[in-house]
Formats: C-alpha cells, sequence, structure tokens
C-alpha cells in the first residue's frame, strides 16, 4: 500500500518534469528530460522505424505503461482530475470512435499529411500549450517582479529576460484545447486516454491481456464499488469483476481505493494466455505498425510550401535538410521554438501547406539564427531537426538573401548605409562602389547561409534585404574572416 500513496506525488513530480522541458530554454538538450522527450511514442516513431514493435512488446508484457508513467498528457488529466476527486459515474464500454480516429490518423499519413496527428498527439499538444501559455506568464511575471526597485545593495535574484515568443492564434488553439480538457478531466478523469488519443488506442490493441495487470481477489471484494467510482477511464466492472485491459491505464486508482485489498497489479497466470479476440487485437496491431512504418519509408507531403510570386518560401531550422524532410518528420511540439534563444522560431498556422498545421518557420522580423547557436538541433525529438556540430551548422545554407536595390536605402535616400554588411556574420554581404563615393551592399551567394542578420539589421521599410528559404538545404564554402562583423542582439528594437 506504501508504493501505491506514493502515486499522486509521482504525478505531481513527472508532469513538473515535463513541463520544465518546455519552460526551461536548455532542458532536454541531455539527461533524464531529453530522454523522456524522445522516447514518446510518435516523436521516437519519426526518429527510429522499430519504434512501434518495440512499444507495441513492451504494452503486452506491461499494458499501457507509457500512458501511465510517460506521457504527459495523460499526467495532466490525472492532476487536474486528482484536484477535484469527484466521484466518476463507474463502467462503461468503450467507445468505437477510438478506432476510427486512429484509421483516419493513418489514412491521412498515407495520403500525405500529418496535420491530423499535430491535431491530436499527446506530446505535441502538451509541449504547445506550455511554450505558447505557460511560458508567456511566467517570463511576463518574471520581468515584473525584476523591474521593481530593491532598497540599498539588495542583490537582485531575478532578472530581465527575452520576451517568450508568442502566435496568438496557436495560443488560442492550445489554451482552448487545454482548458476544454482540464475542465472535461476535472469531473471524468481520463477522458481523451480513453476516447480520442491515437497513442492510447494503438497500445490498446496490445493491452487487452497484457502479462502485467490488474486482477481482481474475488474472494476479498465486496463489491462495495470504490474501485468502479476511482478508475478515471470507467474501464473497471465490479459487478462483473472485470478490467479492460485495451483501456486500462495502470494509474492504480482502483487498488487505492479498495478497502479490502481485493484488487492487486498481477502477472497474468499461464492459463489466461491470448483468447480468440485478444490475438484478433494484437493481429490489428501489428498490422497498424506495419502500415505505419511502410507509410514512414514512402510518405511525402501532398502540399509542398508555394512559390508564388512576392511570397518568400518558408525557412527551416538548420539541420531539418530540406523541407520535405521537416515537414514528414516534425509533430509542431514547439520543442525548437522553446529552446531558440533569438525567439524567431515560431509556430506557424499553415505556412507549410496542409500538411504543417502548426509546424514553425524562422521569421527574421524579430532576430536572426545566431551564429553561435545550434540550440534547436539538440532538443528536436523526431529528427526533423538533427544533431549539428557548431562548425557543421555555422556552413548549413538554409536560406539565400536576396538584395532588392531600389528599397535600399543609399539608392532611396542617396545616404550611406551598410547595416547589412556591418552585422553579416560569413560576409556573404558585402559593399561595394556605387556612385557619389558612396557604396551599396552586393551578396556572395556562395558564403551566404541565409541566418537572416542582414534582414533584422536593414532600417529600410519594405526591407532591401530579405531571406528566402531553400527547398533543399545546401554547403557555403568558409569565410575567409568568419564571425569579425559586431555581434546583433537579437532581441534589440533596432539594431544600430
Amino acid at each position: 500500500m506504501k508504493r501505491i500513496r506514493v502515486r499522486p506525488l509521482f504525478v505531481w513530480i513527472f508532469l513538473s518534469g515535463f513541463a520544465a522541458l518546455f519552460l526551461l530554454s536548455d532542458a532536454g538538450e541531455s539527461g533524464l528530460l531529453g530522454f523522456c522527450a524522445k522516447i514518446q511514442v510518435f516523436p521516437a516513431f519519426f526518429r527510429w522505424g522499430i519504434t512501434l514493435f518495440l512499444f507495441a512488446g513492451m504494452t503486452l508484457l506491461a499494458g499501457r505503461f507509457y500512458c501511465s508513467f510517460l506521457c504527459p498528457l495523460g499526467l495532466f488529466q490525472e492532476a487536474v482530475h486528482g484536484l477535484g476527486k469527484h466521484r466518476l459515474s463507474g463502467y462503461h464500454r468503450g467507445t468505437s470512435l477510438r478506432y476510427g480516429i486512429l484509421a483516419a490518423v493513418i489514412i491521412s499519413m498515407a495520403t500525405g499529411t500529418i496535420g491530423l496527428l499535430h491535431l491530436l498527439d499527446p506530446f505535441a499538444n502538451f509541449g504547445r500549450g506550455i511554450t505558447q501559455i505557460l511560458r508567456p506568464v511566467l517570463v511576463a511575471a518574471n520581468n515584473l517582479l525584476a523591474s521593481f526597485p530593491l532598497p540599498g545593495d539588495m542583490p537582485r535574484f531575478l532578472h530581465v529576460r527575452p520576451p517568450a515568443p508568442l502566435t496568438p492564434f496557436v495560443a488560442m488553439a492550445a489554451g482552448i484545447f487545454l482548458a476544454a480538457l482540464a475542465a472535461w478531466s476535472f469531473f471524468r478523469g481520463r477522458p481523451y486516454c480513453d476516447g480520442l488519443c491515437p497513442v492510447g488506442t494503438f497500445l490498446g490493441l496490445f493491452s487487452s491481456h497484457s502479462f502485467l495487470r490488474i486482477r481482481f481477489d474475488e474472494g476479498s471484494c465486496s463489491n462495495c464499488g470504490r474501485c468502479e467510482a476511482a478508475c478515471p477511464t470507467a474501464c473497471l466492472s465490479a459487478r462483473k469483476r472485470r478490467v479492460d485491459g485495451d483501456r486500462c491505464v495502470l494509474c492504480l486508482s482502483c487498488i487505492e481505493a479498495c478497502p479490502h485489498g481485493a484488487l492487486r497489479l498481477g502477472i497474468l497466470p499461464v492459463g489466461e494466455g491470448l483468447q480468440r479476440r485478444a490475438f484478433f487485437r494484437v493481429a490489428a496491431g501489428l498490422g497498424v505498425a506495419i502500415s505505419l512504418s511502410a507509410i514512414r519509408r514512402s510518405w511525402t507531403p501532398s502540399v509542398l510550401p508555394g512559390t508564388a510570386e512576392g511570397i518568400e518560401p518558408p525557412i527551416s531550422p538548420p539541420g531539418s535538410r530540406s523541407h520535405e524532410n521537416f515537414i514528414r518528420k516534425c509533430i509542431a511540439c514547439s520543442a525548437c521554438v522553446k529552446a531558440c534563444p533569438a525567439g524567431i522560431i515560431r509556430p506557424t498556422l499553415m505556412a507549410w501547406g496542409v500538411s504543417g498545421l502548426f509546424q514553425p518557420v524562422l521569421d527574421y522580423d524579430f532576430g536572426y539564427c545566431q551564429y553561435e547557436c545550434k540550440s534547436c538541433s539538440t532538443v528536436c525529438p523526431t529528427g526533423a531537426i538533427e544533431p549539428l556540430s557548431l562548425e557543421a551548422k555555422q556552413r548549413v545554407q538554409i536560406g539565400r538573401a536576396q538584395f532588392h536595390r531600389d528599397a535600399c536605402i543609399v539608392v532611396k535616400n542617396g545616404t550611406a548605409c551598410g547595416a547589412c554588411a556591418e552585422h553579416c556574420p560569413t560576409q556573404a554581404a558585402h559593399m561595394v562602389p556605387f556612385q557619389d563615393g558612396l557604396t551599396i551592399p552586393e551578396v556572395d551567394a556562395s558564403l551566404c547561409i541565409g541566418c537572416g542578420a542582414c534582414h533584422f539589421a536593414c532600417p529600410a521599410s519594405p526591407k532591401a534585404m530579405t531571406v528566402r528559404g531553400l527547398s533543399t538545404h545546401g554547403s557555403a564554402r568558409p569565410a575567409k574572416t568568419p564571425g569579425e562583423g559586431p555581434v546583433l542582439d537579437p532581441l534589440e528594437d533596432f539594431p544600430f
């Protein structure tokens, strides 16, 4: 019993850890938090194709252990419900809608889009909620407290931090989702896990007769119904002495609620092996895993970003290799959004087309990709942004600067400028003679890495320097004197 009573504490500790993964800039680069992010079901699937089969085997042994221990959205629902501790309505059969949702996710992926997965994946939904709602609020509160004057020489423990990136429509979508789920969970337990989550449904195909599961001791059961009222997924029937293993998330609430010790977490006896129905469930699960693995190898986005006249193609982070690779692996969890110290990686609605709901782009109106930074490549759990050494990152061409001569201040106003050349870390943008003793920018495409420093530094409106994203990343030739220009604060209101 003593071990069971620590469950609520465990939930809050692990939930806080997952929140820290999206709150702290350097969290997730290594260590336990980074490991927990990379072994989420769909993130791990996009990184390693064999993942679904490993999760299937583990679920056959230990039930939906992922839902109980590793899913941040599941822990969120359990924590919210624990605040109210409402008596639940009791057992009901699982809805067939969950199988339709899983089938819809598979079909959408087969047709070249993972936008539906972005809406439903528990890890991605939790990450967007933390980065777009909680993080901006905490940074604003920190800055408010840090701005208060202190008496005398009292040391200051809080310091003003750059504003957290906030995309209003993404924040609104995440806020509505989490608010609705919190209200639902407060009264209902873990409803998302029970009927909507495609990850839970997939794992449920293997957990209906797992070896480790909740078991009844019928001789000790008084049929009081407390276990049934405590079950957050309504998968336990006290009258029938039955637990639907495909929906049980191993939260252990029923064991804690039982006053007679009639329930325990035990090993399935050899005589109770896979029944025919369970065998067909497992076969269906293996079919899903095989189908998704085949889709993963052959899948290409149905719609790639357009290049219509006047519209610059999106810019994907260094390490993403190509637009196609980024779209097919990014689950829009916002881990890279949190990690970017310049605040330029921002989620979008559909900048990447129908395949890329909420997937981020680099927005140089807010800063530029810092030459000495590779943070985004260290936190991506799916491989959409692959790890890079700093030397390799400094030569990756994610875009190419475009000089719009007629918009340049030198041409329009006949005055000297040169801001782009001063701040280009590779000297791809440099000044050449113009007229009347003035110089004008010129771009050496072989040196340009598309970092956006020239765009951000340009004082003209509209910008005389913009960056066009490259659909396939290239490699710039080494700069003769890299990093010689002054370092530009990406959060300054004006770069001079």
